[in-house]
């Protein structure tokens, strides 16, 4: 039987790359292969693992360490199991494995779901690091796994610079997980009551202003000023979040933005199914081209209108059929809303959600490793 092991990082509360190892974990052994996960020993890793993953998942925990220290530790456990496969959710210097310190030759893969050598407010030192290990990657791993088109363009034009033809490089977007996502919304009744005679629009991730945190709020301040009975929720933490909190107290807004705050995986279908929209801002940068927002994936099943922008995967999904709105334009997201409310933009087409679940992308991993691996002495 052939085996993969996920090599995660940190606490997923904080830190999303987990989720393709727990999306993908399932399928991939109803496929036949052996499915392992290492992850951090923290409450939320062992909660969601144990929601999402089944009896036949092996999970191998270690303590949260130094960078270094965490390298070993992996290493060594994957010195223990023996996988076939190694696939690095988010390479870097504390989720790797130390190849000379290995005592067998699995195969290596690493996912890229993001290019932060383009993340423009973190310092040059950091932005050269990442830019380091993007390189290093196409060298470290015997294929890559890109959550984009871009990313997906951006590797093979590096492995074809270093004459890596045939380097192998699939692209895998984010997906949702229909038997989490579609779980029973137990808060349904209580939600509906709570926000009842209000169109609710509702954004799910990071509170940080490039991500168009601001976008958003100023855009239900627009609302407000005409009467609009609109209410945004905004679920997640991030470093802009107490900014956003001061002006939405300062502009007296309380009765038309809630912060949410972290709300567990379990209970995100209640709100999802109340909700009368969906937002997931995007700029057109390099950095928003070339991420996977995994949010969209999230919003799919529910069939409520994503209000997002023509750029990056939100066009790779919804082509010429999207709620699209210029996240540098507040007003062009009020006016959106307002042309929803009123039935005034109705989508043309509609997404075949079935397209992007987890089940659809395990089975285009397991044939790809197939394809490009069949001749390992280890497959």
């Amino acid at each position: 039987m052939q085996e993969i092991a996920f090599l995660t990082l940190g606490d997923i509360s904080k830190l999303p790359t987990m989720k393709r190892a727990l999306g993908m974990a399932n399928p991939m052994q109803e496929l036949g292969w052996k499915v392992s996960i290492i992850a951090m020993d923290c409450a939320e890793n062992r909660r969601r693992i144990a929601m999402e993953c089944n009896a036949k998942i092996q999970t191998y925990y270690f303590d949260e360490t130094t960078a270094m220290n965490e390298a070993k530790v992996k290493t060594s456990i994957v010195n223990k199991i023996k996988p076939d496969f190694i696939y690095i959710c988010s390479f870097g210097f504390r989720n790797r494995i130390i190849k000379s310190k290995l005592n067998y030759a699995p195969k290596l893969i690493i996912e890229h779901s993001e290019l932060s050598s383009s993340i423009k407010n973190v310092g040059k030192i950091r932005r050269v690091l990442h830019y380091y290990l993007e390189l290093k990657s196409v060298f470290f791993a015997d294929g890559l796994i890109c959550a984009s088109k871009y990313l997906y363009n951006y590797y093979k034009k590096i492995a074809k610079s270093f004459n890596k033809i045939n380097y192998p490089v699939l692209y895998s977007p984010y997906a949702f997980n229909d038997k989490v996502i579609l779980a029973p919304t137990k808060l349904a009744s209580t939600l509906k009551e709570r926000y009842k005679n209000k169109t609710i629009l509702i954004y799910m991730g990071g509170m940080a202003i490039n991500y168009g945190l601001f976008t958003m709020i100023n855009a239900i301040q627009l609302l407000s000023l005409k009467n609009r009975k609109v209410k945004l929720l905004l679920m997640g933490n991030g470093a802009d979040l107490a900014e956003a909190k001061e002006f939405v107290m300062i502009n007296k807004l309380n009765e038309y933005v809630e912060f949410l705050g972290y709300v567990p995986e379990d209970e995100i279908s209640s709100y999802f199914e109340m909700a009368d929209m969906l937002i997931s801002p995007l700029n057109n940068s390099i950095q928003d081209k070339a991420r996977c927002p995994s949010k969209i994936y999230i919003y799919l099943p529910f069939n409520k209108p994503v209000l997002t922008s023509k750029v990056g995967e939100a066009k790779e999904i919804f082509k010429e059929d999207g709620y699209y709105f210029d996240n540098s334009k507040p007003e062009s997201l009020s006016r959106l809303i307002e042309n929803i409310m009123d039935k005034r933009n109705i989508q043309k087409g509609r997404i075949d959600v079935f397209e992007h679940t987890w089940s659809r992308r395990a089975e285009d991993l397991d044939n790809w490793l197939k394809v490009n691996f069949s001749n390992s002495d280890k497959v």
